[in-house]
């Protein structure tokens, strides 16, 4: 099966820190997803999010600019591997460009990823400041 990669970018008026502490933190974590996650937030540290349907691992730190995570969802076949998130924090005069690089994503789910991030991630990103 052929695996893809979406690339995206946003400028979001908080921080590199609080939006980096605020992904790996469990409870505020789930206030932006709106849904229960946990999360242990060191490299080798296990992540569930929303019931267990997103499974994955937390591969590389580096606070405040980069987290790298393995990401698997319950749709997954189990002959796929996982795929693989890395976001990317740059600090701006007015707040932080965040980058997200999202690879090895089975062809049928390209688009629901790229949703996911564009239409839910994004905009809950923006609309609660992600505030400690």
């Amino acid at each position: 099966m052929r695996l893809h990669t979406i690339e995206l970018a946003t400028d979001l008026f908080v921080p590199p820190l609080q939006i980096y502490d605020t992904w790996l933190d469990s409870a505020r974590h789930s206030l932006l997803a709106q849904s229960p996650a946990q999360i242990d937030p060191r490299v080798g540290g296990q992540y569930s999010l929303w019931g267990g349907s997103v499974v994955g691992e937390l591969v590389y730190l580096e606070r405040p600019r980069v987290i790298a995570q393995t990401w698997r969802t319950a749709d997954f076949r189990p002959e796929f591997d996982d795929s693989r998130l890395e976001l990317s924090f740059e600090e701006r005069v007015n707040g932080t460009h965040l980058r997200v690089l999202h690879s090895h994503i089975p062809a049928p789910m390209v688009s629901i990823f790229r949703s996911a991030w564009t239409e839910y991630y994004f905009p809950r990103m923006t609309t609660i400041g992600i505030s400690s």
